[in-house]
């Protein structure tokens, strides 16, 4: 898939999860289905923080030469690749505080950094047939990923997630009965 059909992918997911915020009292947006779960929040929150944070910044990192010339992805990597998606299961990361997302104190804030992200991808899908596809950054899980395996990979998380929301929608529905 093309750069430009990844980036018309991705703003429409996007668009669907501004579009849903206005589903969602403040309360239901930050309420979590149990303990060790994320509110809709938190993970609108680490979508947001994981795509400015760490994937755009690999992008810019392939983009400014400060990454490696090759590398290999992962097993799991080259799998989510070949698929164009992440398997439907559910990923737990660690439970610390530099991964666990803060609840937003306002849906405002959230649909800025939606927005913002949605403005970001723009900005660099002009640019991404310029890096090197040589240039490649490490991904914790996947390995080393060039900068258009980023674009592609922020599209997918987000799609990724849709699941998670409907997990805690359905929640939602349950407890509002």
């Amino acid at each position: 898939m093309d750069t430009k059909e990844i980036l018309k992918r991705f703003e429409q997911v996007v668009t669907y999860y501004i579009e849903e915020l206005s589903n969602y009292s403040l309360d239901e947006f930050t309420r979590k289905p149990s303990e060790d779960e994320w509110s809709l929040g938190q993970m609108y929150n680490h979508l947001i923080k994981c795509t400015l944070d760490l994937h755009l910044k690999a992008i810019e990192q392939c983009a400014n030469g400060n990454a490696s010339d090759g590398g290999k992805k992962t097993e799991i990597g080259e799998s989510i690749f070949k698929e164009g998606t992440f398997p439907p299961i559910r990923v737990k990361g660690p439970d610390t505080p530099d991964f666990t997302p803060p609840n937003p104190t306002g849906k405002e804030e959230v649909k800025e950094g939606l927005l913002q992200t949605n403005e970001k991808m723009r900005e660099i899908e002009r640019k991404l047939s310029d890096i090197p596809a040589s240039q490649k950054v490490q991904h914790r899980a996947m390995g080393y990923l060039n900068a258009e395996e980023y674009f592609q990979l922020i599209d997918m998380h987000f799609r990724h997630h849709l699941r998670q929301k409907e997990r805690i929608d359905q929640f939602l529905s349950k407890v509002s009965m």
